[in-house]
């Protein structure tokens, strides 16, 4: 999905849910609806440096919210002894912003 297309969808009345995730803390990511991930028009994936960046071209298109992201390297860093454990659940915290 392209910002343009998403742009249309808040137009026609659509509310998308939007995810700006986090990618080792240097790359941001836009998914649309848990499934579509937001890509330029030649369907490769948008890559932002910040999630400032990121909800800086949602809120051009008009959308108002998103939630931010963040997986646990923890995981992968120290290693799970009792793989019966569960895995930690990504940090997600909401982000609103004003259409600009």
């Amino acid at each position: 999905m392209t910002l343009e297309q998403l742009r249309r969808r808040l137009a026609a009345g659509e509310s998308p849910d939007a995810e700006i995730i986090s990618v080792e803390g240097v790359v941001y990511v836009v998914r649309v609806d848990a499934r579509h991930m937001l890509t330029d028009t030649q369907a490769e994936s948008l890559r932002f440096h910040s999630a400032h960046a990121a909800s800086k071209a949602l809120g051009k298109v008009g959308l108002s919210q998103a939630w931010l992201v963040h997986h646990s390297p923890y995981d992968e860093m120290v290693g799970r002894p009792d793989e019966t454990l569960p895995r930690p659940a990504p940090l997600r915290t909401r982000m609103t912003f004003q259409e600009l």
